[in-house]
């Protein structure tokens, strides 16, 4: 979980987030993926949010073990390839790929060499990262390991999931989508406001804010016609559960607490 406080108002808005005085954060809209790639785009943005677990077979086929190292050291070996025609819907014009990594005061810090005022060090990652992962709904999971056997099982474990993508890809004559089944499931709806076009508009945000709502919406109206038709006992029914104008994002963090 991030340390960092986010204003979640200004993000369902799509304004832009300052980073720091040189890397501000634009939240592109769905129209622009489209026009960008979807595929490409989210490549993209998985190697942002990227962290040690999501990218352990990468990391340990070039001989790095990824309990060793840290989230921040794999985005400064990551940032090279991050050119501006890759990441300006995200950066717009700042370019990541110029940054270069420096030891200072025993440190590893990302410094632009053409002017030491831009860097990136590890507490503006973690802000910057924080952000993204928000933004684009990505939250990879951490897992980490102890002993040579048990590594090797989940790097074999983890290559045969992804022999197995690649085996069901080759059986279909399309590419797979991340937002087509939202996007078709939000205008199937009876409760969609809005018309295909109009839907390019909507930031990242806003769209998967309405998907997560209408889930919560659904499930709140089938909870409260099972209560009033008598098939579910309202006892130990949190009031919550059939609020669907409830905070989603305190929801779960609700949920975290109690894993923790």
């Amino acid at each position: 979980m991030s340390e960092y406080k986010y204003d979640i108002l200004k993000m369902y808005f799509g304004e832009d987030y300052p980073v720091t005085d040189y890397l501000i954060i634009h939240q592109p809209s769905i129209g622009d993926i489209i026009e960008f790639g979807e595929t490409r785009f989210f490549s993209i943005a998985s190697l942002l949010c990227a962290n040690t677990t999501s990218m352990r077979l990468e990391l340990w086929d070039n001989g790095y073990d990824w309990n060793e190292i840290t989230d921040f050291e794999l985005f400064c070996s990551l940032t090279s390839i991050l050119t501006p025609d890759q990441t300006y819907l995200v950066f717009g014009d700042f370019d990541l790929s110029k940054l270069r990594p420096y030891r200072v005061d025993d440190k590893v810090i990302l410094i632009d060499p053409e002017n030491a005022d831009i860097y990136i060090d590890e507490e503006i990652y973690n802000k910057l990262v924080g952000y993204l992962r928000v933004m684009f709904n990505i939250h990879p999971k951490v897992e980490k390991a102890k002993g040579k056997a048990t590594k090797e099982a989940i790097i074999w474990e983890e290559r045969e999931n992804l022999r197995i993508q690649e085996l069901k890809q080759r059986n279909i004559d399309y590419q797979p989508s991340v937002l087509f089944p939202l996007i078709s499931s939000v205008l199937c709806h009876p409760g969609c406001k809005y018309k295909k076009n109009e839907l390019k508009e909507l930031g990242l945000v806003e769209f998967f804010d309405i998907v997560e709502r209408l889930q919560v919406y659904e499930r709140s109206t089938a909870l409260l016609k099972g209560i009033y038709s008598g098939f579910i006992d309202v006892k130990g029914i949190d009031k919550n559960d059939v609020n669907f104008m409830r905070d989603l994002h305190e929801q779960d963090l609700n949920d975290l607490n109690k894993l923790n």
